[in-house]
């Protein structure tokens, strides 16, 4: 059994992080940085807590944009469906062969990229560089590596009847796609600061800021220690004493910033400072040492700081 993988990191200028491998062990983690040039100011090692099965062969890392268009590494996931549970809005998901080498990993991301070429071709999809410049190198080249990695997509010509059927199904599907569309963006996110009250919350709760999407429900608010154990009972939530620090997402970190704002917190350059990005940090996220926490068997998770008297919730839900 492995207890744990060690995972190497890229640090980019502007402060966002993109994993680049999952290792079995520090000499293979240094071994691949070696051979891919990245010095070590240009990287930081993190650790995926297992135990693992000694045959893992893949795990899988959640990028997600956050405000200032920054990628945040949110977590590693043993299966491609967890991974996605916890991207939301524009994040992606990066498949980390376990002890792949620098040369093997070109070598797979030149396979992918190849066979994207040859179906962009034939259903004449966007080009690489269009996606490149659309959604920046790293989202473009983690996306099609993650789509052709089990060689999931061999071709797309119709051999049989039954693909022509699929075909045909997926002509009709291409042509629902603009009523779904605007299905959802009817059924877009809802989000306020410091309301007095809203309907899904009890009467006795007050100065709510929220964001809340099909994917994300994200709210904070002030309620006594008491009623914060009701609340959350009443939702089928185990409540316990926080014996550790927890840091929980706040709405901040989805709601978008004001007009005001949306080019005045970018620094000249795009580069953020160490002091800009903590403070960054601490704004669209709370760590709190003393009080309570919810769980429920929905993965969801409430906590509430004894000092500030104000309850955290936070809730990604896999729709």
């Amino acid at each position: 059994m492995l207890p744990y993988l060690h995972i190497l990191i890229r640090v980019e200028d502007d402060g966002s992080l993109h994993a680049l491998g999952a290792f079995t062990s520090k000499e293979k983690q240094l071994a691949y940085q070696k051979e891919s040039g990245l010095k070590d100011s240009q990287v930081r090692l993190d650790f995926f807590n297992g135990p693992f099965d000694e045959d893992i062969t893949v795990i899988y890392a959640g990028h997600r944009r956050w405000n200032m268009d920054l990628f945040q590494l949110g977590g590693y996931f043993k299966s491609e469906g967890e991974a996605w549970t916890w991207v939301t809005q524009e994040g992606y998901v990066s498949v980390l062969p376990i002890d792949i080498t620098y040369e093997e990993e070109k070598a797979l991301q030149k396979d992918a990229l190849d066979r994207y070429a040859k179906l962009q071709r034939r259903w004449r999809l966007a080009t690489y560089e269009e996606l490149v410049n659309r959604e920046g190198a790293d989202k473009a080249r983690a996306n099609i590596k993650l789509r052709f990695y089990e060689d999931a997509l061999e071709s797309f010509k119709p051999k049989t009847r039954r693909d022509l059927r699929a075909l045909y199904a997926f002509v009709v599907l291409i042509l629902c796609l603009p009523l779904a569309v605007f299905y959802f963006l009817t059924r877009g996110p809802e989000y306020g600061e410091n309301v007095d009250s809203v309907s899904w919350l009890p009467s006795y709760t007050s100065d709510i800021s929220y964001y809340r999407s099909n994917q994300v429900q994200v709210f904070e608010f002030k309620v006594s220690s008491q009623d914060f154990k009701r609340w959350a009972e009443s939702r089928g939530m185990s409540v316990r004493r926080l014996i550790t620090k927890e840091i929980i997402s706040r709405y901040k970190a989805y709601i978008p910033p004001p007009n005001s704002q949306s080019t005045a917190t970018v620094p000249p350059g795009g580069v953020l400072s160490v002091g800009e990005f903590e403070s960054w940090q601490d704004d669209i996220s709370a760590k709190v040492e003393q009080g309570l926490i919810a769980e429920s068997p929905l993965k969801d998770i409430a906590i509430y700081d004894n000092r500030t008297q104000k309850a955290y919730y936070e809730f990604l839900i896999n729709f």
